[in-house]
């Protein structure tokens, strides 16, 4: 009945939210890509699954769940090469990321179906999984119900639940209860996630603590290629001292425009790189720049740029090139944090032996965080003056550069094992 219950509201509120996407369809692509799969029509897209005995589905939200995943996908590949792998996500950039790194390991990228039960029948049809993984976070309530009835294990790999999701899930306990019975295997990556997992139902005796997968990144094949080519595009000397900011914040991109005006006045000579969280920030960053008269380009331009331009603040106004740009930094700030947003992945820079810095505001990665402030690889700063000073330390001393990106990547490595440890619990709900 619960499910019921839950199946009618989710309709009642798509009709009642439609005409609101129906106008963000007609003038953003973000909201049409992906249209006809959400709404459970695979087309061609299962045709890689036809007569397959096992297949996995791995379900990502959008681009860090999906570069963490990527490694883990790999190794269930190695490990089980018979089995199909299905590769989920919701959002046009996590596709993207799969499409360009997951080339040999994902035999069906789709994205996520609505959680309605008319969709989901017709999907879990023709992709009939042996074993449904969630990566870190997102549990919806009748595709897990769906997959419990079919008897198809759901596994949570590198589960996190924040506090504000944990209040939620608690709130609604009549629909998220059952679903957090239903799971099969919670790989917890701190302990504070494997508490909240138990309290919400998950049984303490799937509840396991491995730690995070993302600090088992691997580079794609090209990665090297892609960061020249980028440092070519943005005509990046060697020499040139650059700040990436990256997954920024409405407030954020202020402050790093402020940051980078008082250190002109300095006579610090620096490029930034600001890389705003959402794409649809990209336009209102770009009239943010303008305003301020700061000489700046706009990475989907570039090519039309002069070679050698005197612009000392980049727009990365592309996809999927966040990461890349990260290679190209000298010190990295990383956006989400400054404001109450929970700040984002730290360790993408730490992968290029960059210094990290953040925000207070980082309940989603305070894990990494602790980690690189114990290493002495990231500072997490409270307000923008801390910001700037911490920035203008590092700029003024190469040494230092040196010494936190030295500790980043030894951070790295030692903490590699994760991914492993994962599969081997995946491997006990495997028929």
């Amino acid at each position: 009945m619960r499910y019921l219950i839950y199946d009618l509201l989710l309709h009642i509120l798509i009709i009642f939210l439609s005409p609101y996407y129906l106008l963000k369809m007609i003038f953003s692509g973000k909201y049409r890509a992906g249209l006809t799969e959400r709404f459970g029509f695979l087309g061609d897209k299962a045709v890689a699954l036809e007569g397959a005995e096992q297949v996995v589905w791995f379900h990502a939200v959008s681009v860090g769940e999906t570069r963490a995943a990527l490694p883990l996908v790999k190794c269930f590949k190695e490990a089980y090469p018979e089995w199909k792998v299905v590769f989920s996500t919701v959002t046009a950039t996590g596709q993207a990321t799969a499409e360009r790194d997951g080339g040999g390991l994902i035999d069906t990228l789709i994205y996520m179906p609505l959680d309605l039960s008319w969709v989901l029948r017709g999907v879990l049809s023709r992709i009939r999984p042996s074993l449904f993984v969630i990566v870190e976070k997102e549990y919806w309530p009748a595709m897990i119900n769906a997959l419990n009835s079919r008897g198809c294990p759901v596994a949570v790999v590198n589960g996190s639940i924040s506090e504000k999701s944990f209040r939620r899930y608690k709130s609604s306990g009549f629909f998220f209860s059952p679903l957090f019975n239903a799971i099969s295997l919670f790989s917890a990556r701190t302990g504070g996630d494997a508490s909240k997992a138990g309290a919400l139902g998950v049984a303490s005796d799937r509840i396991f603590v491995t730690g995070n997968i993302k600090f088992d990144m691997e580079a794609a094949p090209d990665l090297e290629a892609r960061v020249e080519g980028l440092k070519k595009a943005l005509s990046i000397k060697e020499t040139d001292k650059v700040i990436v900011a990256g997954s920024t914040h409405h407030g954020e991109e202020e402050v790093m425009i402020e940051l980078y005006r008082s250190l002109e006045e300095r006579g610090i000579k620096a490029k930034l790189l600001i890389a705003p969280r959402h794409p649809e920030r990209f336009r209102d960053v770009a009239e943010l720049l303008a305003e301020s008269g700061v000489p700046y380009i706009k990475r989907s331009e570039a090519a039309v740029v002069a070679s050698g331009t005197e612009a000392g603040v980049i727009l990365l106004d592309t996809l999927g090139e966040l990461f890349d740009a990260y290679g190209l930094a000298s010190v990295a700030f990383v956006g989400g944090s400054l404001v109450e947003i929970g700040g984002h992945n730290l360790l993408e820079p730490a992968y290029f032996g960059v210094p990290v810095l953040y925000g207070p505001h980082i309940t989603s990665c305070e894990d990494m965080a602790e980690l690189l402030e114990g290493a002495g690889a990231g500072e997490r700063v409270m307000e923008k003056k801390e910001l700037f000073e911490a920035i203008l330390e590092l700029l003024l001393d190469d040494k230092k550069i040196s010494e936190m990106g030295e500790a980043a990547l030894s951070l790295l490595h030692s903490l590699k094992g994760t991914t492993v440890n994962t599969i081997r619990l995946l491997a006990t709900l495997m028929k």
